[in-house]
């Protein structure tokens, strides 16, 4: 089970949708409204082969918030920020979501037991 392009989309935009309606919210308490609906599909889709639909919206978030801070700091944008606004400062300091990585189901490796036994068994 990997997230179809759908799914992958719908996420982008929720995330979107949740930094364009923040206005002046602080910052913390927008990662953290984010952090609640990347955490929900992530651990829907983590127990499938999804880690390239993971890193591709992971990417997708980092940008939209360094996006969303530059614009905050009203600087020239000549980039999205990626020195000014490091994965240090996103995860640490902000508390960024990053516990992006798959995980069988559980009871998964008792079933294979199970079938490995079964077919021994004629």
């Amino acid at each position: 089970m990997t997230p179809k392009k759908k799914a992958r989309q719908a996420i982008k935009a929720k995330i979107r949708d949740i930094i364009r309606h923040g206005g002046s919210t602080p910052a913390v308490k927008l990662i953290a409204k984010l952090n609640a609906a990347v955490a929900g599909w992530v651990n829907y889709f983590r127990v499938g082969n999804a880690s390239r639909a993971f890193s591709e919206v992971r990417d997708y978030l980092e940008m939209k918030v360094r996006t969303l801070l530059t614009r905050r700091k009203r600087r020239q944008k000549r980039s999205v920020g990626r020195r000014r606004w490091s994965n240090e400062y996103l995860y640490g300091v902000l508390g960024l979501y990053w516990d992006w990585k798959t995980r069988p189901l559980s009871g998964a490796e008792e079933f294979r037991v199970k079938v490995a036994v079964a077919r021994q068994d004629p």
